[in-house]
């Protein structure tokens, strides 16, 4: 089950989350009856789960909490049904990084997810090896979503 709440002051299409959510699992091979949550927050929300979890002031964009230690790198995991764990994602964030980076917004939510189910997977982006894995692997997620990126 895809379970997405919005809590945010900015409108989300929770159905499209959804249907995106969908397409990367099945992209990435993984059980579609696995639980993924998904919740958008306003900027004191993040700022407070970035703190508690992570010891960092300020907002971030998104936070990943793994739940069932399903591995990418692991074929025969990815085919359990499993809880995947907890996306939390701060839209005004995206929306700032996106004008900065002169992206479609939409788009730039949409790679914030992949990103968090990446993390749920085991995937990192601490070393540069990792990053460079993790990066082949949103750029894979992106281009199977034919999402476009510029406005």
């Amino acid at each position: 089950m895809i379970d997405v709440s919005n809590l945010s002051s900015i409108n989300i299409d929770e159905k499209s989350v959804i249907h995106y959510v969908k397409q990367m699992l099945k992209f990435l091979k993984v059980n579609p009856k696995s639980d993924v949550s998904i919740l958008f927050v306003d900027e004191d929300e993040m700022t407070k789960q970035h703190v508690r979890w992570m010891n960092e002031d300020g907002p971030t964009d998104v936070m990943s909490f793994p739940m069932d230690n399903i591995l990418l790198k692991n074929s025969k995991s990815l085919k359990k049904q499993a809880t995947l764990g907890d996306i939390i994602i701060c839209p005004s964030v995206a929306l700032k990084d996106a004008r900065k980076q002169s992206i479609n917004p939409a788009y730039h939510l949409v790679f914030l997810l992949a990103h968090g189910i990446l993390h749920l997977l085991g995937l990192d982006h601490q070393e540069k090896y990792q990053r460079g894995v993790m990066q082949k692997k949103e750029q894979g997620i992106m281009n199977s979503l034919r999402t476009v990126k510029k406005h």
